[in-house]
């Protein structure tokens, strides 16, 4: 247990209302911290190390806890599209009245129970937030950077939507793959099966490694991630393997992550070209 204030706090993420100090701690001892710089008091009664992310900071003000988009970000995991302010899960009866401090800290409030005795909501349940609050395909990018990093099962999500989350909730989390490392393979994958396509993910093929997506069996999808392969090793391993794929049947189509997130149906049109193409269908490839 935390034996001072600053240690409280940082058990906190950095941020605590003054009724949780005061339930700890003598009101002199978290004057005293705020006397001698090591903490912050803002407004409100809300008290913050100094450097306290935003996002948190906004939660504890709405008396919540970080959830959805924003606490799948705070935790590191892939965000398709950053929030323009923190997502907060609230009581229901909660920030109905006017309040000039919360006014100061906006936020998207998902009066959703909140978490109680946390300030940023587990990733289960962040994830499953995510399903019910922003297009399917950013959910997803979120849901595969987790299952991929381990840091979250299928069935905890699923655990974690409420039981009134609508049916498409857990059909969408159905198309999740953790073998995505990353939002590029996400969204191609889904794109392609959307349109119709057989896709594998990450399959080994002898001598050149595992290649992010296989489409029909004939078509090599190789996708760049947030860092593009930019060094001269990288780069002549990348041409190395596009190489043997080609001398064993595959036709090779690569594209960055800008291709993608800019338009998913390029990788779709792409391919379905390069299947009709001589060069996709000329004899089986060898795996």
């Amino acid at each position: 247990m935390p034996d001072d204030v600053v240690s409280f706090l940082a058990a906190r993420h950095g941020a605590a209302r003054l009724a949780d100090l005061t339930a700890r701690f003598p009101r002199r001892r978290v004057a005293d911290a705020v006397s001698r710089g090591a903490v912050e008091r803002l407004p409100g009664g809300v008290h913050v190390l100094p450097g306290t992310p935003l996002p948190v900071v906004t939660a504890v003000v709405h008396n919540g806890a970080l959830t959805c988009v924003s606490a799948v970000q705070h935790r590191r995991l892939a965000v398709l599209v950053p929030p323009d302010v923190p997502h907060v899960a609230v009581p229901r009866p909660r920030g109905d009245r006017p309040s000039p401090i919360r006014d100061d800290y906006p936020a998207v409030r998902h009066r959703c129970g909140g978490h109680v005795g946390r300030v940023i909501a587990t990733v289960p349940e962040a994830l499953a937030r995510m399903l019910l609050c922003v297009p399917a395909a950013e959910a997803m990018v979120s849901i595969d950077s987790a299952l991929n990093q381990g840091r979250a099962t299928l069935a905890a999500v699923a655990r974690a939507l409420p039981a009134t989350a609508p049916a498409g909730c857990r059909l969408v989390l159905r198309l999740a793959d953790g073998r995505a490392a990353s939002p590029t393979e996400t969204l191609a994958r889904l794109a392609l099966r959307a349109a119709g396509l057989h896709v594998e993910v990450g399959v080994p093929i002898t001598d050149v490694g595992f290649v992010d997506l296989l489409v029909e069996g004939r078509v090599v999808v190789e996708l760049d991630g947030f860092a593009y392969h930019s060094g001269r090793r990288e780069f002549a391993a990348d041409r190395r393997r596009d190489r043997e794929l080609v001398a064993r049947g595959f036709l090779v189509l690569r594209f960055t992550y800008g291709d993608v997130v800019g338009d998913p149906q390029v990788v779709v049109r792409a391919v379905r070209a390069g299947l009709s193409s001589r060069a996709a269908v000329h004899g089986p490839p060898r795996l």
